[in-house]
């Protein structure tokens, strides 16, 4: 056999070597791979964070809690206390149960930004106290009757600003125009906050109730005025808007309106006519007419 032939020959079957134990070591290793795979513990999920319920915010002693009050914080399992409204789970039943009691009720005190919700900080809707906790420092709760124009017809709701206004008779001695007595209306409080319509300390999701009470947040000396005021006439609420910016500033001073500046009948002079003397002369009597 000539060399050349050999040689080739030797070579093939030195690369058919080769790549039958390269072959071999890769299966093996695949097989290896597999079994470890295989023998390996599943990988063990961490455990949740629980979360709790904070404030959403800085809030302030008195603030009716909203939904948009109040989020979800996660919170170091081992700081958990009991009196904390937890997520165990995400959004369970119990959790949001929690949450939702807790929408209406009032803050006792000032609460910090993240600060756990606990019924030591709020007093909800019913609970002894509830009033109380919704009044600004120094301001009195008083109520005033109220009817369907008086209230505007049940679109006043709690937590709404309104100013007060008084509408009574004046007696006085008569007038130029013969006139004993006199009708006026008057502001006399002013950006009211209203917490209660009867018995109720929310809207109720925008509910129109015509109540026949309304609460009124008021200082100490604005709780006398009105209550002045419901002994001289009739009281009726008149609502401010929510928006300030364009809100007119206020007048320096009360104002009030008179019957005469409405009506022109009113403002007319009446044709009085004063008493009558008779002169007689002769055998003619004649009546003068005194002006008074």
């Amino acid at each position: 056999m000539r060399p050349r032939v050999l040689v080739l020959t030797a070579l093939s079957l030195t690369i058919a070597g080769g790549a039958a134990v390269m072959t071999n070591n890769w299966l093996q290793q695949q097989q290896g791979r597999t079994t470890q795979a295989a023998a390996a513990p599943a990988p063990i999920e961490a455990p949740r964070e629980p979360k709790i319920l904070v404030a959403d915010g800085a809030l302030t002693a008195g603030t009716i809690l909203k939904p948009d009050h109040l989020r979800w914080q996660a919170w170091p399992e081992d700081g958990v206390l009991d009196v904390y409204v937890v997520d165990t789970a995400a959004r369970d039943a119990a959790a949001e149960n929690g949450r939702d009691a807790l929408i209406g009720a009032v803050v006792r005190a000032s609460m910090v930004d993240g600060e756990p919700i606990t019924d030591k900080r709020v007093v909800r809707p019913g609970d002894r106290g509830f009033l109380a906790a919704m009044l600004a420092p120094g301001h009195r709760a008083l109520s005033v009757p109220v009817n369907a124009a008086s209230g505007i017809s049940g679109l006043i709701f709690p937590g709404d600003r309104v100013d007060v206004i008084l509408s009574h008779s004046i007696k006085n001695d008569r007038d130029a125009g013969g006139r004993s007595e006199r009708t006026a209306s008057e502001t006399v409080l002013s950006d009211i906050r209203v917490l209660a319509l009867d018995q109720r300390t929310d809207g109720v999701d925008g509910e129109r109730v015509v109540a026949k009470t309304a609460t009124l947040e008021v200082a100490p000396k604005e709780a006398e005025t009105l209550s002045l005021a419901q002994r001289l006439g009739d009281l009726s609420l008149s609502l401010r808007p929510l928006a300030r910016n364009g809100d007119p500033e206020a007048p320096a001073g009360p104002t009030f309106t008179t019957a005469t500046e409405i009506s022109r009948v009113m403002s007319a002079p009446r044709n009085t006519r004063g008493p009558t003397v008779v002169v007689v002369r002769g055998s003619e009597m004649t009546g003068v007419e005194i002006g008074e």
